[in-house]
């Protein structure tokens, strides 16, 4: 049972040359002009402030939810840094939503109460699948493919999406309801989270804080249990990120990397251009790693299994798979202590 939108790790396009590609596209709005391009849109405005000084599409996200919610934290911006261009590659899943995803595991931190835990992913789901709607993908490269509107599209228009989708969530099904329930109750019992257990650990290498763990929380089972980029390959973004990014607040740095990306200049995601780069490029190594180690980023190849369906979970329950994972989640960690 395999997604069309995530089995795509047989793509061509780089990290550098997707983001590379992509800033540029987010350049060419600043000669249009703010205020008439959002149409006095607030939220919209604060986003392409935030991309014009950042230069990358998940921290300038970050940075616009915590505007909005007048929130301090730029610690959330720095672990965020690395997501910018996909989770770890542009063939995973686009910044602009993982970087909400991220906030809103953070904003409503981990309920010990499986009720709240289905209600926390339920809003994910949702908000997934209106974005996947919205932009024809969920993944970076299937996003940029579409053309240089396709990349300002999902950026600038991500609040509107993420409002509506924890604002109204989707009803998760009976089946669905009881699946999830049955795998957070084993997950529970036996101490373990894919994206949690990677973070614990590196955290005598790392540090590891409750907004860090609170944020990665809805990673489990490949994305709100929806299969996708294993959350245990995204906890190790976020590590590399939280040590690795410095925030960038320049227009004019940001301008002159813009500037050698319409050149062509290869030069332009090199660490000293912008701050998030080494973050960028440390998500971008680790993700080639995990491919060659296990075949594919997607938790769905990795184990043919759809957490919605509940004879699929108690296979992946009965033929101790969760043993597997542990063994994933160790291996990230050591791979992410050896790049540090």
């Amino acid at each position: 049972m395999k997604s069309n939108d995530i089995n795509i790790d047989k793509g061509k396009l780089s990290r550098r040359d997707f983001t590379k590609k992509s800033i540029i596209a987010i350049a060419a709005v600043s000669s249009a002009g703010i205020v008439g391009y959002t149409a006095c849109n607030t939220k919209k405005i604060k986003t392409i402030n935030n991309v014009l000084r950042m230069g990358h599409c998940a921290p300038s996200i970050m940075q616009t939810l915590l505007d909005i919610n007048n929130i301090q934290n730029k610690n959330m911006v720095l672990n965020s840094g690395a997501m910018a261009g996909g989770i770890a590659g542009a063939n995973t899943e686009c910044g602009a939503l993982t970087a909400p995803i991220m906030f809103l595991g953070f904003r409503n931190k981990e309920s010990a109460e499986i009720p709240d835990k289905l209600e926390l992913i339920s809003k994910a789901q949702t908000y997934l699948n209106e974005f996947n709607a919205y932009n024809g993908s969920s993944v970076c490269s299937r996003i940029r493919h579409q053309g240089m509107h396709a990349c300002r599209k999902a950026m600038y228009n991500f609040h509107d999406i993420y409002v509506r989708a924890i604002s109204a969530p989707s009803r998760l099904s009976e089946e669905s309801k009881k699946s999830y329930s049955l795998l957070l109750k084993t997950f529970d019992e036996n101490k373990f989270h894919c994206a949690h257990n990677v973070l614990n650990n590196i955290k005598d290498k790392i540090p590891v804080t409750k907004e860090m763990l609170d944020s990665t929380w809805l990673f489990i089972g490949g994305i709100a249990m929806l299969n996708r980029t294993c959350g245990a390959l995204t906890a190790g973004v976020i590590a590399l990120s939280s040590v690795s990014a410095k925030i960038e607040g320049s227009y004019s740095r940001v301008a002159k990397m813009n500037r050698l990306l319409r050149q062509r200049n290869n030069n332009a995601l090199n660490e000293e251009i912008n701050n998030f780069n080494r973050a960028i490029n440390y998500s971008e190594e680790l993700g080639a790693w995990f491919r060659n180690e296990f075949g594919t980023t997607s938790c769905r190849d990795l184990w043919t299994y759809d957490f919605s369906k509940k004879k699929d979970t108690e296979n992946y329950i009965s033929g101790q798979c969760m043993r597997q994972c542990r063994y994933i989640a160790e291996k990230v960690g050591n791979q992410v202590t050896l790049m540090i």
